[in-house]
Protein backbone atom coordinates (compact mmCIF):
# COMPACT_ATOMS: atom_id res chain seq x y z
CA UNK A 1 0.00 0.00 0.00
CA UNK A 2 1.57 3.37 -1.02
CA UNK A 3 1.75 5.71 2.04
CA UNK A 4 0.22 9.08 1.83
CA UNK A 5 2.99 12.09 2.41
CA UNK A 6 1.70 14.58 4.19
CA UNK A 7 2.92 18.25 4.88
CA UNK A 8 3.70 19.11 8.26
CA UNK A 9 0.53 21.44 8.45
CA UNK A 10 -1.57 19.00 7.50
CA UNK A 11 -0.50 16.76 10.06
CA UNK A 12 -0.10 19.68 12.68
CA UNK A 13 -4.12 20.26 11.63
CA UNK A 14 -5.08 16.40 12.34
CA UNK A 15 -2.84 16.31 15.43
CA UNK A 16 -5.66 17.88 18.15
CA UNK A 17 -8.67 15.89 16.76
CA UNK A 18 -6.27 12.46 16.40
CA UNK A 19 -5.02 13.03 20.66
CA UNK A 20 -8.18 14.10 21.54
CA UNK A 21 -9.89 10.85 19.80
CA UNK A 22 -6.82 9.05 21.47
CA UNK A 23 -7.92 10.37 25.37
CA UNK A 24 -11.77 10.26 24.77
CA UNK A 25 -13.34 7.88 27.40
CA UNK A 26 -10.38 7.38 29.56
CA UNK A 27 -10.42 7.60 32.93
CA UNK A 28 -7.04 7.61 35.21
CA UNK A 29 -8.08 5.33 38.11
CA UNK A 30 -7.06 7.22 41.27
CA UNK A 31 -4.17 9.63 42.49
CA UNK A 32 -1.42 10.30 44.84
CA UNK A 33 -1.93 12.31 47.77
CA UNK A 34 -0.53 12.44 51.13
CA UNK A 35 -1.11 14.14 54.48
CA UNK A 36 1.25 17.07 55.60
CA UNK A 37 2.44 18.61 58.63
CA UNK A 38 0.49 21.67 58.03
CA UNK A 39 -1.90 23.14 55.17
CA UNK A 40 -0.89 23.36 52.14
CA UNK A 41 -4.50 23.56 50.86
CA UNK A 42 -5.65 26.62 48.77
CA UNK A 43 -8.03 28.78 49.81
CA UNK A 44 -11.53 29.66 47.86
CA UNK A 45 -11.73 32.32 49.40
CA UNK A 46 -8.25 33.83 48.21
CA UNK A 47 -9.02 33.38 44.47
CA UNK A 48 -11.65 35.94 42.44
CA UNK A 49 -12.01 36.28 38.98
CA UNK A 50 -10.72 39.86 37.69
CA UNK A 51 -12.66 42.28 35.19
CA UNK A 52 -10.98 41.87 32.07
CA UNK A 53 -9.63 44.29 29.89
CA UNK A 54 -9.99 41.71 26.90
CA UNK A 55 -12.74 42.57 24.62
CA UNK A 56 -15.21 39.86 23.31
CA UNK A 57 -14.31 38.21 20.31
CA UNK A 58 -10.78 38.38 21.53
CA UNK A 59 -8.65 34.67 21.07
CA UNK A 60 -5.00 33.62 22.50
CA UNK A 61 -4.47 34.87 25.80
CA UNK A 62 -0.94 34.66 27.97
CA UNK A 63 0.19 36.55 30.84
CA UNK A 64 3.90 36.36 31.57
CA UNK A 65 5.57 37.43 35.11
CA UNK A 66 7.59 41.24 34.63
CA UNK A 67 10.89 42.10 36.19
CA UNK A 68 9.28 44.15 38.67
CA UNK A 69 6.57 41.59 39.53
CA UNK A 70 3.58 43.13 37.62
CA UNK A 71 2.03 40.92 35.09
CA UNK A 72 1.88 41.58 31.24
CA UNK A 73 -1.43 39.95 29.52
CA UNK A 74 -1.55 39.87 25.90
CA UNK A 75 -3.93 38.60 23.49
CA UNK A 76 -4.98 38.44 19.55
CA UNK A 77 -8.41 40.38 18.34
CA UNK A 78 -9.16 39.29 15.05
CA UNK A 79 -9.88 41.71 12.00
CA UNK A 80 -11.38 40.65 8.60
CA UNK A 81 -9.07 38.77 6.16
CA UNK A 82 -7.67 36.47 8.57
CA UNK A 83 -5.86 39.11 10.42
CA UNK A 84 -5.57 40.61 13.54
CA UNK A 85 -4.43 42.78 16.43
CA UNK A 86 -1.90 42.18 19.00
CA UNK A 87 -2.76 43.70 22.25
CA UNK A 88 -1.70 43.78 25.75
CA UNK A 89 -2.40 45.52 29.10
CA UNK A 90 -0.41 45.31 32.53
CA UNK A 91 -1.54 44.64 35.60
CA UNK A 92 -0.11 46.39 37.96
CA UNK A 93 -1.45 48.17 41.25
CA UNK A 94 -4.10 45.61 41.41
CA UNK A 95 -5.50 47.15 38.34
CA UNK A 96 -4.86 46.90 34.49
CA UNK A 97 -3.26 49.24 32.45
CA UNK A 98 -5.05 51.08 29.24
CA UNK A 99 -5.05 48.34 26.84
CA UNK A 100 -2.42 49.28 23.85
CA UNK A 101 -1.50 47.51 20.12
CA UNK A 102 1.74 46.08 19.13
CA UNK A 103 1.35 45.46 15.88
CA UNK A 104 -1.92 45.36 13.59
CA UNK A 105 -3.10 44.37 10.60
CA UNK A 106 -0.63 40.83 10.22
CA UNK A 107 -1.40 37.60 9.79
CA UNK A 108 -0.91 35.81 12.76
CA UNK A 109 -1.29 32.36 13.88
CA UNK A 110 -4.44 31.61 15.32
CA UNK A 111 -3.31 28.23 16.89
CA UNK A 112 -4.07 28.64 20.34
CA UNK A 113 -1.59 26.61 21.55
CA UNK A 114 1.24 28.99 20.25
CA UNK A 115 -0.09 32.01 21.64
CA UNK A 116 2.11 35.48 21.45
CA UNK A 117 3.68 36.48 24.60
CA UNK A 118 5.48 40.21 25.99
CA UNK A 119 8.55 39.46 28.54
CA UNK A 120 9.90 42.12 30.23
CA UNK A 121 13.93 42.65 30.71
CA UNK A 122 13.31 46.02 32.67
CA UNK A 123 10.05 48.07 33.12
CA UNK A 124 11.32 49.83 30.48
CA UNK A 125 12.71 46.70 27.63
CA UNK A 126 9.51 44.85 26.40
CA UNK A 127 9.75 42.14 23.88
CA UNK A 128 6.67 41.00 21.96
CA UNK A 129 6.68 37.28 20.07
CA UNK A 130 4.74 35.28 18.05
CA UNK A 131 3.96 33.38 15.06
CA UNK A 132 2.90 35.07 11.84
CA UNK A 133 1.91 33.29 8.25
CA UNK A 134 2.94 34.36 5.25
CA UNK A 135 -0.48 34.26 3.57
CA UNK A 136 -3.97 35.35 4.49
CA UNK A 137 -4.78 32.34 1.87
CA UNK A 138 -6.40 29.58 3.26
CA UNK A 139 -5.45 27.65 0.05
CA UNK A 140 -1.79 28.59 -0.02
CA UNK A 141 1.08 26.61 2.21
CA UNK A 142 1.51 27.61 5.62
CA UNK A 143 5.24 28.88 5.98
CA UNK A 144 5.03 30.17 9.43
CA UNK A 145 7.44 32.33 10.66
CA UNK A 146 8.72 33.74 14.54
CA UNK A 147 8.33 37.38 14.51
CA UNK A 148 9.58 39.67 17.50
CA UNK A 149 8.98 43.62 18.23
CA UNK A 150 10.60 46.00 20.69
CA UNK A 151 9.52 48.53 23.08
CA UNK A 152 12.12 50.89 25.15
CA UNK A 153 9.62 52.58 26.59
CA UNK A 154 7.36 49.99 28.73
CA UNK A 155 5.17 49.57 25.89
CA UNK A 156 4.34 52.62 24.64
CA UNK A 157 6.09 52.59 21.17
CA UNK A 158 6.67 49.24 19.30
CA UNK A 159 9.56 48.92 16.78
CA UNK A 160 8.86 47.56 13.38
CA UNK A 161 8.58 43.63 13.87
CA UNK A 162 11.23 41.62 12.89
CA UNK A 163 12.25 37.97 11.99
CA UNK A 164 13.60 35.18 15.18
CA UNK A 165 13.95 32.50 13.21
CA UNK A 166 15.92 32.89 10.51
CA UNK A 167 16.20 35.33 6.84
CA UNK A 168 12.25 34.04 5.97
CA UNK A 169 10.28 31.03 6.40
CA UNK A 170 10.79 28.43 3.07
CA UNK A 171 8.30 27.14 1.38
CA UNK A 172 6.24 24.12 3.64
CA UNK A 173 8.53 25.75 6.92
CA UNK A 174 6.49 26.01 10.66
CA UNK A 175 7.98 27.79 12.87
CA UNK A 176 6.38 28.35 15.85
CA UNK A 177 5.48 26.85 19.48
CA UNK A 178 8.02 29.46 20.93
CA UNK A 179 8.93 30.54 24.66
CA UNK A 180 11.44 33.40 25.89
CA UNK A 181 12.89 34.50 29.23
CA UNK A 182 15.28 37.31 29.93
CA UNK A 183 18.58 37.21 30.16
CA UNK A 184 18.97 40.30 31.80
CA UNK A 185 17.88 43.85 30.94
CA UNK A 186 19.20 43.89 27.05
CA UNK A 187 18.67 40.48 25.96
CA UNK A 188 16.62 37.33 25.78
CA UNK A 189 16.11 33.82 24.78
CA UNK A 190 13.95 32.45 22.75
CA UNK A 191 13.62 28.69 21.82
CA UNK A 192 11.21 27.26 19.16
CA UNK A 193 10.15 24.35 17.11
CA UNK A 194 11.60 24.95 13.85
CA UNK A 195 10.35 22.61 11.04
CA UNK A 196 13.32 23.89 8.21
CA UNK A 197 14.02 19.98 7.84
CA UNK A 198 10.39 18.97 7.90
CA UNK A 199 10.41 18.35 3.61
CA UNK A 200 13.69 16.38 3.67
CA UNK A 201 13.46 14.42 7.16
CA UNK A 202 9.90 14.80 8.42
CA UNK A 203 11.22 15.75 11.70
CA UNK A 204 10.91 19.04 14.07
CA UNK A 205 13.34 20.66 16.29
CA UNK A 206 14.12 22.46 18.46
CA UNK A 207 16.25 26.00 18.58
CA UNK A 208 17.06 28.08 20.31
CA UNK A 209 18.51 32.00 19.73
CA UNK A 210 19.40 35.57 21.75
CA UNK A 211 17.96 38.18 20.81
CA UNK A 212 18.90 41.77 22.08
CA UNK A 213 16.70 44.92 22.67
CA UNK A 214 18.54 46.47 20.32
CA UNK A 215 17.43 44.15 17.33
CA UNK A 216 20.85 42.16 17.50
CA UNK A 217 20.17 38.44 17.03
CA UNK A 218 23.15 35.65 17.92
CA UNK A 219 23.70 32.58 15.51
CA UNK A 220 20.50 30.15 16.10
CA UNK A 221 21.85 26.68 18.21
CA UNK A 222 19.71 23.49 17.27
CA UNK A 223 19.03 21.73 20.96
CA UNK A 224 16.99 18.82 20.01
CA UNK A 225 17.17 16.60 16.58
CA UNK A 226 13.54 15.57 16.57
CA UNK A 227 10.81 16.85 18.58
CA UNK A 228 6.61 16.65 18.85
CA UNK A 229 5.63 18.48 16.26
CA UNK A 230 2.87 21.04 17.86
CA UNK A 231 3.67 20.54 21.61
CA UNK A 232 4.42 24.05 23.69
CA UNK A 233 7.68 24.83 24.73
CA UNK A 234 9.02 26.18 28.15
CA UNK A 235 11.92 28.09 29.35
CA UNK A 236 13.35 29.23 32.83
CA UNK A 237 15.97 30.76 34.23
CA UNK A 238 17.70 29.50 37.54
CA UNK A 239 20.62 30.11 39.29
CA UNK A 240 22.25 27.55 37.61
CA UNK A 241 21.34 28.80 34.02
CA UNK A 242 18.92 28.11 31.78
CA UNK A 243 16.37 25.15 31.72
CA UNK A 244 14.07 24.80 28.50
CA UNK A 245 11.57 22.18 28.53
CA UNK A 246 9.48 20.35 25.64
CA UNK A 247 8.09 17.42 24.03
CA UNK A 248 10.49 15.31 22.84
CA UNK A 249 9.98 12.26 20.08
CA UNK A 250 11.85 9.44 18.79
CA UNK A 251 11.26 7.07 15.46
CA UNK A 252 8.73 4.52 18.01
CA UNK A 253 6.68 7.47 18.11
CA UNK A 254 6.97 8.18 21.58
CA UNK A 255 6.23 11.49 23.01
CA UNK A 256 7.96 12.11 26.97
CA UNK A 257 8.96 15.69 28.20
CA UNK A 258 12.44 16.17 27.51
CA UNK A 259 14.85 18.84 28.97
CA UNK A 260 18.28 20.66 28.05
CA UNK A 261 20.24 22.91 30.18
CA UNK A 262 22.90 25.55 29.54
CA UNK A 263 26.05 24.44 30.88
CA UNK A 264 29.72 25.70 30.57
CA UNK A 265 30.22 24.04 27.34
CA UNK A 266 26.53 25.69 25.93
CA UNK A 267 23.66 23.38 25.84
CA UNK A 268 23.66 19.96 27.59
CA UNK A 269 22.01 16.80 25.59
CA UNK A 270 18.71 16.20 26.27
CA UNK A 271 17.68 14.36 28.46
CA UNK A 272 13.95 12.94 29.95
CA UNK A 273 13.44 13.60 33.18
CA UNK A 274 10.70 11.11 33.97
CA UNK A 275 10.27 9.13 31.10
CA UNK A 276 6.58 7.38 30.92
CA UNK A 277 6.85 5.91 27.31
CA UNK A 278 3.92 7.11 25.92
CA UNK A 279 3.57 6.19 22.48
CA UNK A 280 1.03 8.37 19.83
CA UNK A 281 1.06 8.19 16.73
CA UNK A 282 -0.41 12.05 16.39
CA UNK A 283 1.18 15.32 18.48
CA UNK A 284 -1.15 15.80 21.29
CA UNK A 285 -0.76 19.39 21.06
CA UNK A 286 -0.13 19.43 25.02
CA UNK A 287 3.17 20.75 26.15
CA UNK A 288 5.20 20.94 29.77
CA UNK A 289 5.35 24.34 31.83
CA UNK A 290 8.23 25.08 33.88
CA UNK A 291 8.94 27.65 36.87
CA UNK A 292 11.82 28.40 39.26
CA UNK A 293 13.08 30.26 41.98
CA UNK A 294 17.04 30.60 42.01
CA UNK A 295 17.38 26.52 41.77
CA UNK A 296 14.15 25.54 43.50
CA UNK A 297 12.48 24.38 39.99
CA UNK A 298 9.18 22.96 39.43
CA UNK A 299 8.35 21.00 36.09
CA UNK A 300 4.39 19.84 34.92
CA UNK A 301 3.29 18.15 32.03
CA UNK A 302 0.58 16.08 30.75
CA UNK A 303 0.87 12.53 29.76
CA UNK A 304 -1.55 9.82 28.99
CA UNK A 305 0.51 6.32 28.92
CA UNK A 306 -2.04 3.13 28.26
CA UNK A 307 -4.76 5.90 27.62
CA UNK A 308 -4.66 6.97 31.50
CA UNK A 309 -4.02 11.14 30.78
CA UNK A 310 -2.96 11.95 34.03
CA UNK A 311 -0.65 15.79 35.15
CA UNK A 312 2.35 15.27 36.87
CA UNK A 313 4.72 17.47 38.65
CA UNK A 314 8.42 17.31 39.61
CA UNK A 315 10.77 19.18 41.72
CA UNK A 316 14.35 19.87 41.02
CA UNK A 317 16.56 21.32 43.59
CA UNK A 318 19.66 22.09 41.38
CA UNK A 319 18.42 24.14 38.58
CA UNK A 320 17.24 20.88 36.56
CA UNK A 321 20.02 18.50 36.57
CA UNK A 322 18.14 16.26 38.89
CA UNK A 323 14.49 16.07 39.66
CA UNK A 324 12.87 14.45 42.68
CA UNK A 325 10.29 11.50 41.90
CA UNK A 326 7.13 13.13 40.07
CA UNK A 327 3.28 13.42 42.38
CA UNK A 328 0.12 13.11 40.00
CA UNK A 329 -2.00 16.48 41.14
CA UNK A 330 -5.17 15.51 38.88
CA UNK A 331 -8.31 13.63 40.67
CA UNK A 332 -8.63 11.07 37.44
CA UNK A 333 -10.16 13.25 34.60
CA UNK A 334 -7.01 15.46 33.01
CA UNK A 335 -7.29 17.10 29.93
CA UNK A 336 -3.98 18.95 30.48
CA UNK A 337 -2.82 22.30 29.33
CA UNK A 338 -1.16 22.80 32.70
CA UNK A 339 0.69 25.63 34.22
CA UNK A 340 3.16 26.25 37.50
CA UNK A 341 4.32 28.97 39.31
CA UNK A 342 6.98 28.45 42.26
CA UNK A 343 6.22 30.29 45.03
CA UNK A 344 8.35 31.76 47.99
CA UNK A 345 8.29 28.98 50.24
CA UNK A 346 9.49 26.57 47.45
CA UNK A 347 6.05 24.85 47.18
CA UNK A 348 4.68 24.89 43.80
CA UNK A 349 0.93 26.02 42.37
CA UNK A 350 -0.04 23.24 39.38
CA UNK A 351 -3.23 24.62 37.48
CA UNK A 352 -4.25 22.19 34.90
CA UNK A 353 -7.77 21.75 32.86
CA UNK A 354 -10.13 18.49 33.90
CA UNK A 355 -13.11 17.22 32.30
CA UNK A 356 -16.77 16.67 34.08
CA UNK A 357 -19.60 16.30 32.69
CA UNK A 358 -19.14 17.47 29.45
CA UNK A 359 -17.64 20.64 30.94
CA UNK A 360 -14.49 22.14 31.50
CA UNK A 361 -12.52 22.44 35.09
CA UNK A 362 -9.78 25.20 35.30
CA UNK A 363 -7.78 23.53 38.67
CA UNK A 364 -5.10 24.55 40.81
CA UNK A 365 -3.36 22.48 43.65
CA UNK A 366 -0.63 23.51 45.48
CA UNK A 367 2.33 21.14 46.29
CA UNK A 368 5.56 21.12 48.67
CA UNK A 369 8.70 19.41 47.49
CA UNK A 370 8.12 17.17 49.75
CA UNK A 371 5.66 15.45 48.13
CA UNK A 372 2.55 16.93 50.77
CA UNK A 373 -0.50 18.37 48.78
CA UNK A 374 -3.31 20.03 49.54
CA UNK A 375 -6.67 19.63 48.34
CA UNK A 376 -7.20 20.33 44.49
CA UNK A 377 -9.50 23.74 44.29
CA UNK A 378 -11.56 25.16 41.14
CA UNK A 379 -11.00 27.93 39.46
CA UNK A 380 -13.46 27.99 36.84
CA UNK A 381 -15.96 25.76 35.23
CA UNK A 382 -17.43 25.92 31.64
CA UNK A 383 -16.74 24.79 28.39
CA UNK A 384 -14.89 24.84 25.54
CA UNK A 385 -11.56 25.96 27.20
CA UNK A 386 -8.56 27.52 25.33
CA UNK A 387 -5.01 27.19 27.02
CA UNK A 388 -4.29 28.68 30.40
CA UNK A 389 -1.07 30.58 31.18
CA UNK A 390 -0.35 31.74 34.61
CA UNK A 391 2.48 34.29 35.94
CA UNK A 392 3.49 34.85 39.58
CA UNK A 393 3.37 38.39 40.38
CA UNK A 394 3.66 40.14 44.00
CA UNK A 395 1.84 37.39 46.39
CA UNK A 396 -0.35 35.80 44.07
CA UNK A 397 -0.47 34.25 40.72
CA UNK A 398 -2.21 35.87 37.70
CA UNK A 399 -3.91 33.32 35.58
CA UNK A 400 -5.89 33.80 32.06
CA UNK A 401 -7.51 31.62 29.92
CA UNK A 402 -10.02 31.95 26.80
CA UNK A 403 -13.93 30.22 26.77
CA UNK A 404 -15.81 29.89 23.35
CA UNK A 405 -19.52 29.39 24.10
CA UNK A 406 -20.43 30.48 21.44
CA UNK A 407 -18.22 33.42 20.95
CA UNK A 408 -14.75 33.50 22.17
CA UNK A 409 -14.28 35.40 25.78
CA UNK A 410 -10.91 35.44 27.67
CA UNK A 411 -11.13 35.58 31.37
CA UNK A 412 -8.50 36.34 33.58
CA UNK A 413 -7.62 35.59 37.57
CA UNK A 414 -6.01 36.05 40.50
CA UNK A 415 -5.36 33.42 43.00
CA UNK A 416 -2.99 34.93 46.44
CA UNK A 417 -0.77 32.87 47.65
CA UNK A 418 1.21 34.79 50.43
Amino acid sequence: MKRRELTRRQLLQNSAAFGAAALAGSVARGFIGCSSRRSVSLEAGKWRELSSPVPTGSISPRVTAQPDKNAVLSWLEPQEDRKASLRFSIWRDARWSQAATIASGLAFSRDQASAPGVIGLSPSNLIAYWSQRVSTDQRSTNEIALYMAVSSDGGAHWATPMLVNRAAAQPGEDNAYAAAVGLDDQRAQFVWLDGRDWEKSKRVQLMSRVVSAEGQVSETRLLDRDTCTCCSTAIARTSSGLLAAYRGHNSKNIRDISLVRSVDSGWSEPHIPHPDDWHIEACPVNGPHLDARQNQTALIWFTAPQDQPAVKLAFSHDGGAQFAPAVRLDTGKAVGRAQVAVLRDGSAVGIWLESEGGETRLVARRVRDDGAMGAPLELARGTNFGYPHAARTAGSIVVTWSERNPGSQVHAGLLQTD
